[in-house]
């Protein structure tokens, strides 16, 4: 499986500029259109989670087998 790839991966200036796009680009295939309050509250986001994102996307989990009896309603054991 490819790895998911990220907005800003491999663009040319400012990364929160690229994100803006990709989000601003997405929503308009939508008919739909994000205030600057909400593009920031998107960019604090992707700032907080996208470090984590990556380590999970880099850790090529793909041959891990699930655990056992997995009931996705129920907390992990």
């Amino acid at each position: 499986m490819a790895a998911a790839r990220h907005p800003s991966d491999g663009a040319t200036g400012d990364a929160a500029d690229a994100l803006e796009r990709f989000v601003r680009g997405g929503l308009a295939l939508l008919g739909l259109e994000a205030t600057e309050a909400e593009m920031a509250v998107i960019q604090a986001a992707d700032g907080v989670y996208r470090p984590a994102t990556d380590g999970l996307i880099g850790a090529e989990l793909d041959g891990v087998e699930p655990e056992p009896g997995t009931d996705m309603g129920r907390p992990p054991r």
